[in-house]
């Protein structure tokens, strides 16, 4: 689980990784062209060391969906993210 609670002007991310405990990112960025919202966190806590995520926003399914890349196993998975909610 991701969650993702809110976003400066600049595209930073208040944002933290949960599996099953919270981690911080080291870097939670999101960055917008035209309807479509582009999404990279990158954790650095936990035994992550590096693994990321490239996420893309699909506005009709309201879906985040791309690819984690686990840093430790040096291995991609396509994944996506269904809103939640609170």
């Amino acid at each position: 689980m991701i969650a993702i609670r809110g976003i400066d002007g600049s595209g930073r991310l208040d944002a933290a990784h949960a599996n099953p405990r919270q981690l911080p990112f080291a870097k939670a960025e999101a960055s917008r062209e035209g309807k479509t919202i582009t999404v990279f966190l990158e954790l650095r806590a936990g035994g992550y060391n590096g693994s990321t995520y490239n996420l893309t926003s699909d506005p009709q399914t309201d879906i985040l969906n791309g690819v984690y890349y686990q840093a430790v196993a040096q291995q991609k998975y396509d994944i996506y993210f269904e809103r939640a909610e609170p």
